[in-house]
């Protein structure tokens, strides 16, 4: 396969992941704003918050490359952009998976106490880290 088709490929698959962290962003932005805020335990709101700037850094891995690619490489194509392309998504999916993993246990938190809440954070986690 060429590389300008790799490219393309790697660049179609950071915008699917990059609407999917947009729609966990309005969630977590939205939970702030529920009537039950209040009563979330301060621990959890502090969890909530780094969940949300862990998000909002995968997010930004993973716009990075398009705008690397219009910006330094002027539009063209190499096989060093290639490279940083599957890196920067890599790197970014690290994030993504540990702002799940916390948005999973501070949701079950309320539903099934607190050591259940952990192990569905950390199941959660570990599902999203292996794919």
């Amino acid at each position: 396969m060429e590389i300008a088709k790799k490219v393309k490929i790697g660049l179609d698959e950071t915008r699917v992941v990059i609407l999917g962290g947009q729609i966990l962003i309005g969630f977590q932005f939205r939970s702030v704003f529920q009537n039950a805020y209040d009563s979330v335990p301060q621990w959890s709101r502090y969890l909530d918050g780094l969940a949300l700037l862990l998000m909002l850094s995968s997010l930004m891995l993973l716009v990075f490359p398009g705008l690397y690619q219009r910006i330094v490489e002027a539009g063209n194509i190499s096989n060093r952009f290639f490279r940083l392309t599957g890196q920067v998504a890599e790197l970014a999916l690290a994030p993504f998976a540990l702002s799940i993993g916390l948005d999973m246990a501070i949701t079950c938190e309320r539903i099934w106490g607190t050591a259940a809440a952990v192990a569905a954070g950390l199941l959660l986690m570990i599902v999203a880290a292996f794919f």
